[in-house]
């Protein structure tokens, strides 16, 4: 289902070629999709032990900006940083080094050095944030679609899954659901703690999984794909879902996850959830409870 879905995608969008990581054996730090404040983490953090950056593909410099250089139209949070134009979409090399002296060079080819990894702007450590940029559509879309694949064989988390009752005021609160389980019929939100995991050079840590599905009774009740993210209003949505980072994520500083309302008719219910991480590992919780009319 993965492989359909993206192969349509990107035919829509042309990016049906892979480009180059613009780091040595990378070490991805955050993921595409993770909550950044009042906003969606818009590209992937990276590191590596080689601190060279390359140009992801053949394009050519449009901007770049050092750190000092202040420009009140411009986020400084990205700190030093590049743009570089290849033909429908751009990408943005963020967090440079402070040494970085800003690319001379108009055209660059693939694996071309444009900086290196640093610490600029709001960056937490030293680590490249790369985002992909769909000028066509007016996307930002996930970069580990458009990179070779990682070695992984670790399974996301679906640590705990929690029920709410639908109740005019909201003021029903979250409750463990619990296998077994025996509930009224009506319509109830569900949400989960999710995050994948991720092997770090020495470390372990938590990062955004790449899709979630829930299944009512084996049909598909719900599919978010973290595969781009769009602007809608004022607000940026997982283009999936349509959600803004405030729909979407339920707690500041969690990672639990609103996956939406669901209508439970009298019966039993059986409620799958998956998550799975770019690589296709798939971790799965399964729920049997009774609703009553």
């Amino acid at each position: 289902m993965k492989k359909i879905f993206l192969i349509c995608f990107f035919l829509n969008t042309a990016f049906l070629f892979s480009m180059q990581w613009p780091v040595e054996n990378p070490v991805v730090k955050a993921n595409f999709g993770e909550k950044r404040g009042n906003s969606f983490n818009t590209g992937i953090s990276i590191t590596s032990a080689n601190p060279n950056v390359f140009a992801v593909g053949d394009g050519e410099v449009i901007f770049y900006q050092k750190e000092n250089n202040h420009f009140s139209a411009l986020p400084s949070g990205l700190g030093n940083f590049i743009v570089i134009e290849h033909d429908i979409f751009r990408t943005v090399y963020s967090h440079l080094d402070h040494n970085f002296a800003g690319k001379k060079k108009v055209n660059v080819t693939a694996g071309e050095v444009i900086g290196q990894i640093g610490d600029s702007g709001s960056s937490i450590g030293r680590y490249l944030h790369i985002e992909f940029a769909d000028m066509e559509f007016g996307k930002l879309i996930n970069p580990l679609i458009l990179f070779p694949g990682i070695a992984d064989n670790t399974r996301p988390v679906i640590r705990e899954v929690f029920i709410k009752r639908h109740q005019a005021g909201g003021t029903e609160e979250y409750t463990v659901l619990r296998n077994n389980e025996e509930i009224e019929a009506g319509k109830y939100y569900l949400s989960a703690i999710i995050y994948d995991i991720n092997r770090g050079i020495n470390y372990y840590r938590q990062v955004a999984p790449y899709s979630i599905r829930v299944n009512i009774n084996e049909e598909e009740a719900l599919s978010i794909v973290y595969n781009s993210i769009k602007k809608s209003g004022n607000y940026l949505v997982l283009t999936s879902n349509n959600k803004s980072v405030r729909e979407f994520y339920i707690e500041n500083g969690s990672w639990k996850i609103n996956l939406g309302q669901f209508d439970f008719q009298p019966g039993a219910i059986r409620i799958e959830i998956f998550a799975s991480d770019f690589m296709g590992n798939e971790t799965t919780r399964e729920f049997r409870i009774i609703s009553s009319g």
